[in-house]
């Protein structure tokens, strides 16, 4: 009897096959995932019961119109910006789904942190209401986006429609055990908002917590500009290519939009190059170009000039992501060797080849690279004798 409650349990919640038919990361990170989704919820009580406190719930002098109107703006406030947001970052959010997810889950805290002091202050209730409301449109849209492509990363026998539902039913049974307690710590923590704001800091450092061990958790396969710099300057310096259990160590948690916004504040020099990826062809500068318009090379990638961390490549209508790939380690390359003249290598065929087959090894997926976000393309060379134009 224990063991069918076991495997009921297990066929409910768990992709069929598993372990076998998902990542080796699936479990740690959907158990972290669990917990900070727990936290969420119970806050969400808290938060809801401080909304509805500052709408004037259980006072004479509020009417229903107003607290209908207020909800109104809150509400259109969040849907605005959710979509402006999705326009804003776009394929972004694939490039780097860790840090994007980790993001969003930090914009929830803030909304939930916005939405759990606006009673505090009647005169600007509506702003940090709506401000609140904004944050946490934006963690829906990033936070649903980057699901999609952790979901592909788990699929190891193309199984994401499985994954993505029993993720579903993993998140209701979270839903139903979150609300439960989120109802009774409302209940216990009534009249004591000491007790509540308490409870409510303990449970955000637990969302926090629990959030940056699920993204370290992540063992993602697939190159981003950030993970190519990485297994470069291992490949270049050792001559090995790390693997994604080893990147996931030391990879960043934050998105590039989020770091460089910060960067800027402190007005301080974006470090390392700046890889401009299917930049437009009258772009570039003619006379510093390190292929030509002849020919069958499928990029054309622009020196940069003394001084300057951008690097710009454009990308012929062709382009598969093996010649991306090979664009962008040229670029890194030839960066690397106009910083220093001391043990700098030579971007070469050879090279580029003996870093694809490390990288093949460890484990990193060659097929699918995420290294721009632009979809400039143009013909040259072979492109325009055979009639092919952009």
């Amino acid at each position: 009897m224990h063991n069918s409650w076991q495997q009921t349990l297990r066929a409910a919640l768990l992709p069929e096959g598993f372990p076998g038919s998902t990542s080796e990361d699936y479990l740690a990170f959907q158990l972290w995932d669990s917990v900070q989704a727990l936290s969420s919820y119970i806050r969400g009580m808290l938060s809801s019961q401080a909304i509805l406190t500052g709408v004037g719930v259980g006072k004479q002098a509020a009417t229903p119109i107003s607290a209908v109107f207020q909800f109104f703006l809150r509400d259109l406030t969040g849907m605005l910006g959710g979509m402006l947001f999705a326009f804003w970052q776009g394929s972004g959010l694939d490039m780097y789904a860790k840090q994007w997810r980790l993001f969003a889950d930090i914009l929830n805290n803030v909304g939930y942190t916005l939405e759990m002091i606006s009673p505090m202050f009647p005169r600007y209730f509506l702003v940090l209401a709506c401000l609140g409301s904004l944050a946490r449109a934006v963690t829906g849209v990033a936070g649903g986006a980057t699901r999609a492509a952790l979901t592909q990363h788990f699929a190891k026998q193309g199984n994401a429609a499985d994954i993505s539902a029993k993720e579903g039913t993993q998140e209701t049974a979270t839903t139903l055990v979150g609300m439960i307690l989120g109802m009774l710590l409302t209940r216990v923590a009534a009249g004591a908002p000491v007790l509540a704001t308490l409870a409510f800091c303990l449970l955000t450092l637990l969302h926090v917590v629990a959030n940056i061990l699920a993204m370290r958790a992540l063992q993602l396969q697939t190159i981003n500009p950030h993970r190519l710099k990485m297994l470069l300057h291992a490949f270049l310096k050792e001559e090995k290519v790390p693997t994604p259990a080893e990147v996931a160590e030391q990879d960043v948690l934050l998105p590039p939009a989020v770091t460089d916004w910060w960067r800027c504040m402190l007005r301080r020099p974006r470090p390392g190059l700046n890889l401009m990826l299917g930049v437009p062809l009258q772009s570039l500068r003619s006379t510093s170009l390190v292929a030509g318009l002849q020919g069958s090379a499928r990029y054309i990638l622009e020196v940069p000039q003394p001084g300057s961390h951008d690097c710009k490549v454009a990308l012929r209508d062709d382009a598969e992501p093996a010649d991306v790939l090979r664009a962008a380690v040229a670029a890194q390359i030839t960066y690397d060797s106009l910083q220093s003249l001391k043990n700098s290598k030579v971007f070469s065929e050879q090279l580029f080849l003996s870093f694809c087959s490390k990288a093949n090894a460890a484990g990193w997926s060659l097929n699918r690279v995420l290294l721009t976000q632009s979809q400039w393309r143009a013909a040259w060379g072979d492109r325009l004798r055979s009639g092919h134009l952009d």
